[in-house]
């Protein structure tokens, strides 16, 4: 039976985990070809039950970028969107009509931006980023002011800094908004990240930058970061 074909080749990357890079991406890279070689509806519902194998991250992402290649992958998400169940999935499914920046992307996020689950809030905030408008800026700051977990409060700022790189006009109320998170917050990886987002939005050197290779890493002094940050909003004039 042809899907057997599809199993066996996923089986054989999922099996190449622990091995080196570069044959990791050569088996990944390999299923994926086979994977989009085949437009068949039993395979392209194989490709989409796939998103929820998410324990050998490297190809999961792989996978997931995948399905964007998909002749009407967008009509497909949406349908699916009707019967799926799995948070996660669901998430997957708003990150992917947020990357081709679908009509349906920013009301999906502004729905799910409210959901108990952290990490279709967490989606819902970065997509925000990608696909919203100026009325979001009023959601993301009720996140960044309010949310429990400090990487959520992190996404909400960072997604101010994807809107100002489409909507440059909104510098002033994005300024605002981070001002107030600013002001709020207490945790101080938190914070380095506000500070951060200010400077990109100013290009104004306030003491941290970001690391080139790893997006995940914040050089320079905090505290002193944030005195300097501290005085140069209360010298905006809005």
């Amino acid at each position: 039976m042809k899907l057997n074909e599809f199993i066996n080749a996923y089986k054989y990357a999922e099996e190449g985990k622990n091995l080196p890079e570069e044959e990791r991406v050569k088996r990944n890279l390999s299923f994926i070809k086979k994977l989009l070689s085949d437009n068949d509806p039993r395979i392209i519902d194989f490709h989409y039950n796939l998103l929820s194998k998410r324990e050998y991250k490297e190809l999961y992402y792989v996978v997931r970028a995948a399905f964007l290649e998909r002749p009407e992958a967008e009509n497909y998400l949406l349908k699916k969107l009707k019967t799926e169940s799995d948070p996660i999935t669901l998430a997957d499914i708003l990150h992917l009509l947020g990357i081709i920046e679908s009509f349906h992307a920013a009301p999906l996020a502004r729905k799910f931006v409210n959901d108990d689950h952290d990490y279709q809030r967490e989606v819902a905030l970065y997509v925000l980023g990608w696909v919203g408008n100026e009325s979001d800026i009023t959601i993301l700051n009720h996140h960044l002011l309010n949310e429990e977990f400090p990487h959520l409060r992190i996404t909400a700022a960072s997604a101010h800094r994807q809107l100002y790189y489409r909507l440059p006009d909104l510098k002033n109320q994005l300024l605002l908004s981070l001002r107030k998170g600013f002001e709020r917050e207490k945790d101080d990886e938190v914070t380095a990240w506000i500070v951060i987002m200010i400077e990109s939005i100013t290009l104004k050197r306030l003491g941290l930058r970001e690391d080139k290779e790893d997006p995940h890493l914040i050089h320079g002094d905090i505290q002193k970061a944030k005195v300097k940050t501290s005085k140069f909003l209360s010298e905006l004039k809005f």
